[in-house]
C-alpha cells in the first residue's frame, strides 16, 4: 500500500505533496504491495505512491498532526439570560466545528458548479456507525454533495481546504527592519556661544536646519538691577554669527548678521542733568531688529516691583511677559516661534530671547540619516520612533509624530556639513512628515530612531503544544480521501515516560471517522481534518515529532499463491496433490495449536476444511488432509466417498490458495523492509513502521485444521431497456421515448406541468451509465432544438438532468457458518448494486426495503440481514441539511420515494435570534445571494432578516428523482458481519 507520511512541527507543515514520489511522498493507494514479514505476527507495511493507481481507494497524500494555527474549538456556550427590551440581544452561541466546517461549504457551490469529480471509491472493513459517518462535520458530507450534483467534484477540496471561515485578522502584513539609524546630526556637540573676545561663555543646542534662529540674551549688573550687557547670536544653515554690546555706551546702529540692530538704553535721570526722563517710558534696553532680521522691537525691563521683569516684543501683533526667575514662554507668530526665558535665581540675572523661524515644509518630510545605508528602496516601509515627542514636559508638539509608519518616496546619497560635523550620509524622502512646527532646534529629533529595510515576514500559527495522544489526531489542514477504516500508523518520540526524552515509539491504530473541522473564532484558521480513532493511543507523543502514516497495511513473511493444483475425478478415491511451491508459510492463531496454515483449498469454487484425519469423516464431508514430502513440499490428500467426499469431474477444478515462506529471518527491525518484489503502478516505495517479530525456522512437519466458508460467485441480473423513436410527439410517451432514444441519454422522463406561469412539457434525462451531464452541454442544447422542432409548437419544453437521491443502507448479516464473510461480502454488496444501482432503476421509481431483503436472501452464504437504515438522501441536499443528516438514519423506512417532475416553492425558515444575513441565508441553501434576491423581490435592505422570516431559495420545477445506489460512495452501503 502507498504510504502518507508527515510531521507537524510548532507551525503547520504536511510531510509531502498529495500524489508525489519518492519513499516520503504519499499517494493513491494501489493493490498487491508484499512486504517481508515473519510467519508469526503481521507487521504492517507501508508504501509511497509516485502516481495514480490503476485500482484500489483513493488515499490521502502526506498527513501530519495538526500542529499550529487552529486549536480544538470549545463546545458553543449556554444561551444568554434574555435581555431587558432596552439592551441589544445577546450573542447566539459559537457553533461547533464540525457545524462550522459544514456551513463553509454553502459559499463555495455556486461558483464550483461547473466540472465534475470522481469521489473516492474502495469499500471500508471494519463496521462503522452510521451516526458517526453522517455526523456534522464528517467528511462524507462534502463527498455527497460532489455526489449528488457533478458539478462540484472537481475542485471542492481545493477551495474548501483555503475558505476563509474566521473573523479578519488585524495584523495585515509584517515586517522585519534589518536597519537601525539615527539622524544625522543627533549625536553632535551643541554649539559653543562667544563672547566679544572669542571665549566660550556658554552651549546651546544647533537649530534644525532649513530654519533661522536669531537670539538675544541682555545681561543684568551684579545687582540684578539695570541691564549691562546684551549678546547677539543669529545661525542659518549650521553657520552663525555672535556679538556682543555693552549697555549704555554701545547704544547707537550696528550691523548684525544679515541685517541690522539698533540699541537703546533708557537709564534713570540724574538730578544734574538733563531734561527729565519721561513718566511714560520704562527703563530698561530697547533692540530694534531691522529687514533680513526678525523685524521685530524687542523691549527688556529692570527688575519691577514684586521682582516681575516686563519683556515686551512689538510689531502688527504686540506680545508682552512678566517673568519670574526660571519663567519660560513661548509664542508663535506667524512664521516666527518666539520664546522668552528668564535665568533662575541660581544664576547671573539675565533674560534670552529666541526668534526661531518655520521650518519648510518640503523639510518636514525629510530625513538624513547618520551614515550612507544599502538596501532602502523606495516604496519600503520606513518607523521614526521619537519616544519623548508630545510628552508633557519633553518634546513639544503633535503626540502622534511620537511613531511614524510610513513609505520612502525617495532615496539620495549626499554630503552634509551641518551642526559642526560633516560626513556622507542617505537621505530620504518620506510619504508624510514626521516634524511639525514644535521641532525647531536638533534636541527635538535627538532621540529619534530610524528603523528601514524592511523585508515581509509571514506570519506564523499559533503553535499547539499539547502532546498527541487520546482517541483524536487533529491534522495539519484538509486532506480528502481519509476514509473510515483504513489503518494508520503513529510514529514519534514518546511523552509519557518521565524524566526522559528521546525515546521513539510507533503504535497502529485504526481510522472511525474523519471530520473537517474549523474555529471560528479564531483568525486565519482553515478547515483541517481530525482522525477519530477506534481505540486511544496507547502512548502520548511530542507534536513536533509524529508522523502518520496513512496508507497502512497488514503484512506477513512470504509470497501469496494461487494457483491450480489439479483436476477432480469422482470415479478416483483418494486423490492426492503436491503444492507447487515450498515451504509453506504458517501464522500465529487462537487455535489449541497456536497456528493455522495458509492453505486454503476450494473445488469449484467452494472452499474444503482440512483435517488431521478422514477417518471417522462423513461421504459428504467437503474435508481434506496434508502431508509434507522428503523435499518439504506439502501435499493434499481426500477422501474416498466413505471417509471424505471425493473430488468432482472437472479440468484443473482444484486451486489452492497459499504462502510460502518461513524462518528468523523475517524478524527485522523498522524501516528495513524498504524493496518491493513487484513493484504495482504508482508506487514507489514501502517501509515497515514497526519491526516484525515472530518468525521461526519450521522443526517437524505440522498440518492444522482450517477453517473457512466457500464463497459463491456473486449473483447479477440485467434488466433490459426498450427504447422507441417516433418522427411525431403526440404524446407525452412520445416526448420520453423520443429522448431515450437519442445517443448519450440513458433515462427519460416527460410531464406536464405549470412551472407557475405556464403550462410545460418538462423532459428529465439521464446520461448513458448516469454519466454527468452539464445543462449547456452540447448534448442537452441538442435536444431541446429537437424536441421544438418535432414537438407541438405551442407547448413549451424544458429539460432538465435528473436529481438523484441516494441511497443509504446499513445492516449486519449473519453468514452461513461453511462460509467466508470476506468473499460473502463483496458479493452482496455486487448484489444490491445490481438490484438498486442505476441500470436496474427508472425515473421516479421508489426503492422498497424488500428489494434489500430480496438482493440479500439471493445471495449464497447469507443466512439473513437486519437492515437497520434504509433511507434516501435527495440531490436537493444543502449544507443546513447536512447539520442533521444523522437524524434521517434512525430507523429503516419501508419506501424510499423517488418523486416524478413537480413544481415546487421551497422557503427557509430564519430560526436564530438575532436573525440572519442574506449571505448566511444563500449559503445554507446553496444558492448565491444574486438568486436569492432575484426569488424574493421584496428583499431591498441588506440588513439581516428577522426571526420567523420564509424567503423563497427555490420556485420552479424540480426535475424527476432518481433512486440509486452509488457504488462510487461506499459509506452509502455500510455492511458488518453479525457475530451472534
Amino acid at each position: 500500500m502507498p504510504s502518507a507520511s508527515g510531521r507537524a512541527p510548532a507551525a503547520p507543515r504536511a510531510g509531502g505533496a498529495p500524489s508525489g514520489g519518492g519513499s516520503a511522498a504519499g499517494g493513491p493507494t494501489a493493490p498487491g504491495v508484499s512486504a517481508a514479514a515473519p510467519d508469526g505476527a503481521p507487521a504492517p507495511a507501508i508504501g509511497a505512491a509516485g502516481g495514480p493507481a490503476p485500482a484500489g481507494p483513493t488515499a490521502p497524500g502526506a498527513e501530519a498532526p495538526f500542529g499550529a494555527g487552529t486549536s480544538a474549538a470549545q463546545p458553543p456556550g449556554a444561551g444568554a439570560a434574555p435581555a431587558e427590551p432596552a439592551e441589544p440581544p445577546a450573542e447566539p452561541p459559537a457553533p461547533s466545528p464540525g457545524i462550522a466546517a459544514v456551513r463553509g461549504l454553502g459559499p463555495l457551490l455556486a461558483a464550483l458548479r461547473v466540472t465534475p469529480n470522481r469521489p473516492p471509491v474502495g469499500a471500508p472493513r471494519p463496521p462503522r456507525d452510521p451516526g458517526r459517518v453522517y455526523a456534522p462535520g464528517s467528511d462524507l458530507g462534502a463527498q455527497l454533495l460532489a455526489a449528488l450534483d457533478p458539478r462540484l467534484r472537481d475542485g471542492l477540496y481545493a477551495a474548501w481546504r483555503t475558505v476563509d471561515l474566521t473573523a479578519p485578522l488585524a495584523l495585515h502584513e509584517l515586517q522585519a527592519m534589518r536597519q537601525t539609524a539615527t539622524p544625522f546630526g543627533a549625536t553632535a556637540p551643541l554649539k559653543p556661544v562667544y563672547d566679544a573676545q572669542g571665549r566660550v561663555i556658554r552651549y546651546e543646542d544647533w537649530p534644525l536646519t532649513g530654519s533661522k534662529l536669531t537670539s538675544l540674551r541682555v545681561g543684568y549688573d551684579g545687582d540684578g538691577t539695570a541691564p549691562r550687557r546684551v549678546e547677539l547670536s543669529y545661525t542659518e544653515a549650521g553657520g552663525s554669527v555672535r556679538t556682543a554690546f555693552s549697555l549704555p555706551s554701545d547704544d547707537g546702529t550696528h550691523d548684525f548678521g544679515p541685517g541690522s540692530v539698533r540699541i537703546t538704553t533708557h537709564e534713570p535721570a540724574e538730578d544734574d542733568e538733563g531734561p527729565e526722563q519721561p513718566t511714560e517710558q520704562e527703563l530698561g534696553v530697547q533692540l530694534e531688529l531691522r529687514p533680513d532680521l526678525p523685524e521685530r522691537t524687542v523691549f527688556v525691563a529692570r527688575p519691577g516691583d514684586g521682582g516681575l521683569i516686563h519683556v515686551a516684543i512689538g510689531d502688527a501683533d504686540p506680545v508682552e511677559y512678566r517673568l519670574a526667575p526660571g519663567d519660560e514662554e513661548s509664542t508663535i507668530q506667524g512664521e516666527l516661534t518666539i520664546t522668552v526665558r528668564r535665568a533662575p535665581e541660581a544664576e547671573a540675572e539675565a533674560v534670552e530671547v529666541t526668534f526661531s523661524s518655520e521650518l519648510a515644509l518640503t523639510s518636514r518630510n525629510v530625513i538624513a540619516l547618520d551614515a550612507v545605508y544599502d538596501g532602502i528602496a523606495p516604496g519600503s516601509w520606513v518607523v521614526v520612533s521619537r519616544p519623548r515627542k508630545g510628552v508633557a514636559g519633553q518634546i513639544p508638539g503633535d503626540p502622534t509624530l511620537a511613531q511614524v509608519i510610513t513609505r520612502v518616496t525617495g532615496v539620495r546619497v549626499l554630503s552634509r556639513a551641518d551642526f559642526g560635523i560633516t560626513g556622507k550620509v542617505t537621505e530620504l524622502t518620506l510619504q508624510d512628515p514626521w516634524l511639525d512646527d514644535e521641532d525647531r532646534l536638533l534636541a527635538h529629533i535627538r532621540d529619534a530612531t530610524v528603523h528601514a529595510r524592511g523585508e515581509p515576514v509571514a506570519l506564523a500559527n499559533e503553535p499547539v503544544t499539547e502532546d498527541v495522544g487520546g482517541d483524536e489526531i487533529e491534522l495539519d489542514g484538509l486532506y480528502d480521501g481519509l476514509a473510515p477504516g483504513r489503518w494508520i500508523a503513529v510514529t514519534g518520540e514518546r511523552a509519557d515516560i518521565p524524566g526522559t526524552v528521546g525515546v521513539p515509539g510507533t503504535e497502529l491504530a485504526v481510522i472511525a471517522a474523519a471530520e473537517q473541522r474549523v474555529d471560528p473564532q479564531r483568525p486565519g484558521d482553515t478547515v483541517h481534518t481530525t482522525l477519530r480513532l477506534t481505540a486511544s493511543l496507547a502512548h502520548r507523543y511530542r507534536r513536533d515529532t509524529v508522523t502518520v502514516h496513512g496508507n497502512v497495511v497488514p503484512a506477513t513473511h512470504g509470497a501469496t499463491r494461487d494457483e491450480p493444483i489439479g483436476s477432480g475425478d469422482a470415479a478416483r478415491a483418494g486423490q492426492s496433490f503436491t503444492l507447487w511451491q515450498a515451504p509453506l508459510t504458517w501464522l500465529p492463531s487462537d487455535s489449541p495449536l497456536g497456528a493455522e496454515s495458509t492453505l486454503r483449498i476450494r473445488v469449484d469454487g467452494v472452499l474444503w476444511h482440512e483435517v488431521d484425519s478422514l477417518v471417522g469423516r462423513g461421504p459428504a464431508e467437503r474435508v481434506y488432509v496434508t502431508g509434507r514430502t522428503e523435499d518439504g513440499r506439502t501435499t493434499v490428500t481426500f477422501g474416498d466417498g466413505a471417509h471424505g467426499a471425493r473430488l468432482p469431474t472437472g479440468t484443473e477444478n482444484v486451486r489452492a490458495e497459499y504462502r510460502v515462506g518461513v524462518g528468523r529471518a523475517a524478524n527485522v527491525p523498522a524501516g528495513r523492509i524498504t524493496q518491493l518484489t513487484t513493484r504495482p503502478l504508482g508506487v514507489s516505495g514501502v517501509t515497515n513502521p514497526v519491526p516484525a517479530t515472530g518468525g521461526a525456522d519450521p522443526d517437524r512437519p505440522a498440518a492444522p485444521p482450517g477453517r473457512g466458508a466457500p464463497g459463491p460467485a456473486p449473483a447479477t441480473r440485467a434488466v433490459p431497456l426498450a427504447v422507441s423513436a417516433l418522427d411525431r410527439l403526440l404524446s407525452l410517451p412520445d416526448y420520453a421515448d423520443f429522448t431515450r432514444g437519442r445517443a448519450g441519454i440513458g433515462r427519460a422522463a416527460a410531464a406536464r406541468i405549470h412551472d407557475g406561469r405556464r403550462e410545460v412539457v418538462h423532459v428529465t434525462v439521464a446520461g448513458v451509465d448516469d454519466i454527468p451531464l452539464a445543462p449547456d452541454s452540447a448534448l442537452l442544447r441538442g435536444l431541446r432544438a429537437a424536441l421544438a422542432e418535432h414537438g407541438d409548437p405551442a407547448l413549451p419544453v424544458q429539460v432538465a438532468v435528473r436529481e438523484q437521491v441516494l441511497l443509504v443502507i446499513a445492516g449486519s448479516v449473519r453468514v452461513h457458518p461453511d462460509h467466508s464473510w470476506e468473499l460473502v461480502e463483496p458479493r452482496l454488496r455486487a448484489a444490491l448494486y445490481d438490484r438498486l444501482g442505476f441500470q436496474a432503476r427508472e425515473l421516479g421509481q421508489p426503492a422498497h426495503l424488500s428489494e434489500v431483503l430480496a438482493a440479500a436472501q439471493s445471495v449464497p452464504g447469507v443466512d439473513h440481514i437486519d437492515v437497520d437504515t434504509f433511507t434516501g438522501i435527495p440531490g436537493s441536499l444543502t449544507p443546513a441539511d447536512l447539520e442533521g443528516l444523522a437524524g434521517w438514519l434512525t430507523e429503516p423506512r419501508p419506501v424510499v420515494p423517488a418523486e416524478s417532475a413537480r413544481y415546487r416553492v421551497e422557503r427557509h425558515t430564519v430560526r436564530a435570534g438575532g436573525g440572519e444575513t442574506l449571505t448566511e441565508v444563500a449559503a445554507a441553501n446553496g444558492i448565491t445571494v444574486a438568486e436569492l434576491l432575484r426569488l424574493n423581490p421584496d428583499i431591498t435592505s441588506v440588513r439581516r432578516l428577522p426571526a420567523g422570516s420564509r424567503p423563497v431559495v427555490f420556485h420552479g420545477i424540480r426535475p424527476a428523482q432518481l433512486a440509486v445506489l452509488d457504488p462510487a460512495l461506499p459509506d452509502t452501503l455500510i455492511l458488518k458481519e453479525a457475530t451472534a
